[in-house]
């Protein structure tokens, strides 16, 4: 696909994600955009239905009937919508529904199709249909698996097949409309395994090409194995491969109409299909965030209709509020900023857009003030996530300092603990201020401004080595985007290969500041990035990074920059180039006295700077103490001596501290 095609989906999928929520109407509105906005929906899926029915068809010799009550059945029944020129309505399994035989009677149906077995469509259902002098025919099968064979037999299969997770709606669904277009057939199959049905009718079937839709977590690569020229589409999440659906035929899309319905749930987005695929326009799948990866170029955007299917309370009128002002064409989405703070042998990264500002790891302790000096100095207020990679000094050891001095919205810590004090000290912190941490989990997104972090490992909840716990993180700005690896290992990094996520990315912040233990061979091909940055304390005594690390970097041309050599390293973003500057700071050599330890432990030694010891404080005393002061109540709070003083407590008279 040229540049030119990703920069137009660039824009429709942008303002696609910000018109999920921009309406509540029924009926056309004009936008300050001049977008007509329609939202199609009624009091339940039945109404709703209906609705789209009357909206796409004054008449068809067809409806297609599926059953409102579960989508096994009904996932297959979109290209055979579109070879009838048929609106997919829904009913109640035992009876029909009084808005369904309403719709029949509008369009003057004369043939209706039911799509399952009358487990799915009673029989007494479908006799309501023939008392309205309606001819009936039934495709199924045993099971869902066998009804999308018995429809794909109706369809036939020389346009080629999409195969995908039967157990599951999305993934079909994003699909549907364009394998309505192109009438391939969409069969059914179980994770592992191509059921036996649907493998001995592939196996006898006439067709040059099919598509996989969805990851190996889904649709194993053995079921893919078994296609003839597979093609596999997927994205970290529903709305990711639904993006990655739009992207591969989005030349085939048409643009004047675009429909939105919301992946959480099926019976909208199962209707729309049917009409999607009638304007030949592609189904975007939304959520409560308004999932996008794509920020930029919304002005460039050329469609002109905007259909919402479904009734605020799946594409709820919450969303449609927190966007509003993103509709504002003249409205600049701005840069986003990247910081890898230069720490010394350690990682903390800011990174800011449109207001929001997130934080990946704090440095180490020696380096707290060196990070929140940076924090304000950059206008940080509030911080709307931050992320704890892994329990390791040289990446938390300053974010009790950062917690306790700015507001905090979201707190990331692995499943992994120390027992360590700087590992109790960011706990304390987090806890005085009655937080709660949130555990990652792979393939969950989340916003930042315009720009969308994804959460890619860790993959278990169990490591030899500490490091494999780092959170990795992918982020998302434009045509732009970053890899946050921490300390992760060939352990983490083999576990998101076998996932196949979408790892690539322009920039990598590369694994255990260049260790030998990270940036394998296979992750960085998959990653592919431009440019690297590696954090780094000056002649650190692990010999980071490493010369095999560096030669990795040459030798697939990947521009580096190192902390130890350029200071604070600054990338900028404009969603569809990156610029590097550099700040010169005063943190240029490795501090060693607190440095990260594999076994997870830390050292008392001589080379401790007091005023970073732990004092203790009562949420009512004017004093710090000692551990074990008889003065000290049983709610003690543990600080550092710096911040008490900082504080203005005084030293306790009876422990002297």
């Amino acid at each position: 696909m040229n540049k030119k095609i990703n920069k137009k989906l660039a824009a429709f999928l942008v303002a696609l994600s910000f018109l999920a929520g921009t309406s509540n109407i029924k009926v056309n509105a004009e936008t300050s955009t001049k977008i007509s906005t329609t939202r199609l929906s009624g009091a339940n899926r039945y109404e709703t239905s209906a609705s789209i029915s009357e909206y796409g068809w004054k008449s068809s010799d067809y409806a297609i009937i599926a059953s409102g009550e579960g989508f096994a059945d009904a996932l297959c029944a979109a290209p055979l919508a579109k070879k009838y020129d048929a609106p997919i309505l829904l009913t109640e399994s035992k009876t029909l529904s009084k808005k369904t035989q309403e719709a029949l009677g509008k369009i003057k149906a004369k043939n209706v199709i039911i799509v399952g077995g009358a487990g799915s469509v009673s029989k007494n259902a479908e006799e309501q249909i023939n008392k309205l002098n309606i001819k009936t025919k039934r495709i199924y099968g045993k099971d869902r698996f066998t009804t999308s064979v018995e429809v794909a037999k109706e369809i036939g299969t020389s346009k080629g097949v999409v195969v995908t997770n039967g157990l599951g709606f999305a993934d079909a669904l994003s699909m549907a409309p364009i394998a309505a277009n192109k009438q391939m057939p969409i069969l059914l199959t179980e994770k592992e395994n191509l059921p036996l049905e649907v493998k001995e009718f592939i196996g006898k079937s006439s067709y040059e090409k099919s598509y996989v839709i969805g990851g190996e977590g889904v649709v194993s690569s053995t079921v893919e194995k078994g296609l003839k020229n597979p093609k596999r589409l997927f994205g970290n999440s529903r709305y990711d491969t639904n993006a990655a659906i739009l992207k591969e035929f989005f030349d085939k899309a048409n643009l004047e109409n675009v429909y939105l319905a919301a992946g959480s749930n099926y019976p909208d987005a199962l209707s729309g299909s049917a009409l999607a695929s009638k304007t030949s326009s592609p189904i975007v799948l939304v959520s409560n965030k308004i999932e996008t990866s794509i920020m930029s170029f919304i002005k460039d955007c050329k469609f002109k209709n905007v259909i919402i299917l479904g009734g605020s309370a799946v594409v709820s009128d919450d969303v449609a509020k927190s966007i509003q002002g993103k509709l504002d064409t003249d409205k600049e989405i701005g840069n986003l900023k990247v910081n890898y703070i230069n720490v010394g042998q350690g990682d903390s990264i800011l990174i800011q857009q449109d207001g929001k500002n997130m934080l990946i790891d704090g440095g180490p302790n020696s380096s707290e003030k060196v990070v929140v000096d940076y924090l304000k100095s950059h206008g940080v207020t509030k911080l709307d996530y931050v992320i704890g990679t892994h329990p390791h000094e040289d990446h938390i050891g300053g974010l009790d300092a950062v917690i306790n001095n700015f507001e905090i919205g979201q707190v990331f810590m692995p499943k992994a603990t120390a027992n360590t004090q700087t590992f109790k000290s960011v706990v304390t912190a987090i806890n005085n201020k009655g937080l709660k941490i949130t555990t990652p989990k792979v393939g969950e997104s989340y916003n930042l401004g315009n720009a969308v972090w994804t959460i890619l490992a860790p993959s278990s909840d169990s490591y030899t080595d500490v490091n494999n716990y780092s959170i990795v993180t992918k982020l998302k700005f434009g045509n732009n985007s970053f890899i946050f690896t921490g300390d992760a290992e060939d352990v983490s990094e083999g576990e998101i290969l076998k996932k196949q996520l979408d790892i690539s990315a322009d920039v990598l912040k590369v694994g255990h500041h260049g260790s030998n233990s990270s940036t394998t061979e296979d992750f960085l091909k998959k990653v592919n990035p431009k440019y690297a940055v590696i954090s780094v304390g000056k002649d650190n005594k692990y010999g980071h990074p490493t010369e095999k690390t560096l030669d990795k970097l040459k030798t697939n041309n990947i521009s580096f920059y190192r902390t130890d050599e350029k200071g604070n390293i600054i990338a900028t973003s404009n969603g569809n180039a990156i610029n590097f500057h550099f700040e010169k700071s005063e943190k240029n050599v490795a501090d060693d006295s607190k440095n990260n330890n594999n076994n997870n432990t830390e050292k008392n030694n001589n080379n401790t700077v007091k005023d970073k010891e732990a004092v203790y404080i009562t949420k009512t005393g004017e004093q710090y103490h000692k551990e074990g002061c008889k003065s000290l109540t049983k709610s003690k709070i543990a600080i550092s001596l710096e911040e008490a003083k900082s504080k203005g407590y005084i030293p306790c008279k009876v422990c002297n501290p």
